[in-house]
Formats: structure tokens, C-alpha cells, sequence
């Protein structure tokens, strides 16, 4: 039996960038305090103790979104991915009749809307496709001598080999510690008003301003903003605009809303805290990891 080939350097990378982006998404869920503790599981990722998710519907949605949108940007397409955690808005109706007035208990309605309670951003710059390495060009010898041909090509497929395996060995590296920062993290404290019911998350793309004029691609019950043009460059995305799979949302959603009675309700991006900057010029790519909070 033949051997199968190792995966290509790109799709090693882009994978390895997926399964670290999953992983800390899952952690970032478990310390935002969103669901009960004992919906996460323990496991190991990069020799790193992490929670992951129990519910099935969360770990598809997770990565359902990723089977998109790592490809989004490794293309170049994406340029920012964001982690929103929401509450949902509650119109406070008065309280209900108990058997005495410490008995009684507030009663609110669903509005139908939600605000943003935090964001965590993931900004990527890539500079071609990760994990592309620019091996020697080959120039063959212009005499019919087989050998003198093999040898040179050889010597720098080895090359190519040790400059890949020692790239991906920096991106392990900075990864892991990506996740080591996100576990640092002080766990968000329920407010003392909040009620887990009400609050939720959603995952957005953010397509790189050279590639559309819209700006926000979201998956909110798998939402996505945008003209499939484009996606020309990036099938998977092409695919789920084609089939509808993404629809469109306010780009509002995405930010921070003001919530002021007396003027205009204002949207924007929070105040960024920086958790992590990679810098990885032997994979083509940077990344900065940062948390953003209510500016108003």
C-alpha cells in the first residue's frame, strides 16, 4: 500500500488556527459565566487544561461558524473575528401577588431585543497564504542528466520541509499562549439584576473593507451581511451566501448600544483591552486578541 501524503502546509496551519480559535471560544463561554459550570467538560488542547461544551447545539454552532469563516480569513477575505455576549432586554411590568409582600416577585416581558454586554475580538492581518513557505526557486540544469536534476530538487524540498515544520512549531508556541492568556482572565460576575435565561452570544466575521462596502458579516442563527461577490475568493463563504445558510443583520447588533431616553441610540465598538498580540512572519499572519467593554 502507497502512503498518503502529509496535509499541505496551508491546511496544517488554517487547522491548527481553527481548533485553537474553537478552544478558546469554548473558554471564554465557561469564564462569561453565559451557562452552568456543569455544562463544560474537561480536556486537554496544546498541554493546556481547558472547558469545553456540553450542549450539542453550542458546539455546532461554534463550529459551524468556523468551517467559514477560518477560511474567510485565511483567504484574506475576513479580517476580525468577534465573540458578542448578550442580554436580552426586559421590560420590567410590576410584581406579582404572593402570599405577602416578601413573597411578591418582579415580572418582566421579553422585548425581543438584546444589548451587548462585552465583545472579544480576534484583528488578523495576513500577509499571504499561512503557512506558505517561499522556497528557492528551482532552476533545472539544461543538461538530460536525470541525477543533477533530482539532487537540487531534493535538497530544497528538505528545506521547504524544515522551514514548515519549524513555523508551525512558533504557531503552536504562540497559540498555547493565547489560551494561557484567556484562562488568566478574572471571570465576569452576574450583575446582581441578571438572570442566566436572559443571556446569550453570537459569533461574527468581519470581511476586510477592500473586499465589500459592508462591513459586518454576523452568524446570528447563522447570519451573514454582504453581496456574494464578495466571496469570490473564498468558496466556503461563496457557498453559504449562495445557499442562504448566513443572513443579514444590523450592523448595530454587533456593538455596544448607548441606551440614552433623551437622544438618538448611538452604536459602537467598546474600549479594547488587549490580551494577546502574535506576530508570525514565517506563517504570513498577525493577531491581535483583545476584549472590548461599554464605552458609553
Amino acid at each position: 500500500t502507497m502512503a498518503s501524503a502529509p496535509p499541505a502546509p496551508s491546511l496544517q496551519f488554517s487547522t491548527l488556527l481553527g481548533s485553537t480559535i474553537e478552544t478558546i471560544l469554548h473558554e471564554l463561554l465557561y469564564s462569561r459565566s453565559i451557562y452552568p459550570p456543569d455544562s463544560f467538560t474537561l480536556h486537554r488542547y496544546l498541554g493546556v487544561r481547558c472547558h469545553a461544551s456540553r450542549v450539542p447545539q453550542v458546539g455546532d454552532y461554534i463550529a459551524d461558524f468556523l468551517r467559514v469563516a477560518i477560511p474567510s480569513i485565511v483567504s484574506g477575505v475576513g479580517d476580525d473575528l468577534s465573540l458578542i455576549i448578550l442580554e436580552e432586554e426586559v421590560v420590567n411590568r410590576g410584581r406579582a401577588a404572593g402570599g405577602g409582600d416578601e413573597d411578591r416577585i418582579d415580572v418582566g416581558e421579553r422585548t425581543g431585543g438584546t444589548k451587548t454586554v462585552e465583545r472579544f475580538v480576534f484583528q488578523f492581518q495576513m500577509e499571504g497564504a499561512i503557512g506558505g513557505i517561499e522556497g528557492r526557486k528551482f532552476e533545472p540544469n539544461r543538461n538530460n542528466n536525470s541525477t543533477d536534476i533530482e539532487k537540487p530538487q531534493a535538497i530544497a524540498m528538505k528545506h521547504d520541509a524544515e522551514l514548515a515544520s519549524e513555523a508551525r512549531a512558533q504557531m503552536e508556541r504562540s497559540m498555547r499562549e493565547c489560551l494561557l492568556r484567556v484562562l488568566a482572565l478574572r471571570r465576569r460576575r452576574r450583575r446582581k439584576d441578571e438572570k442566566a435565561e436572559n443571556m446569550s452570544f453570537k459569533l461574527c466575521l468581519h470581511v476586510a473593507e477592500d473586499k465589500k462596502q459592508q462591513d459586518i458579516v454576523d452568524i446570528d442563527a447563522d447570519e451573514v451581511v454582504g453581496e456574494a461577490r464578495s466571496a469570490d475568493s473564498c468558496p466556503e463563504l461563496m457557498n453559504a451566501l449562495q445557499h442562504g445558510e448566513w443572513l443579514q443583520p444590523k450592523q448595530s447588533s454587533c456593538l455596544f448600544s448607548s441606551n440614552s431616553n433623551t437622544s438618538a441610540e448611538k452604536s459602537s465598538k467598546g474600549l479594547l483591552r488587549p490580551i494577546k498580540d502574535v506576530n508570525l512572519p514565517s506563517c504570513g499572519m498577525k493577531m491581535q486578541m483583545g476584549m472590548e467593554v461599554d464605552p458609553f
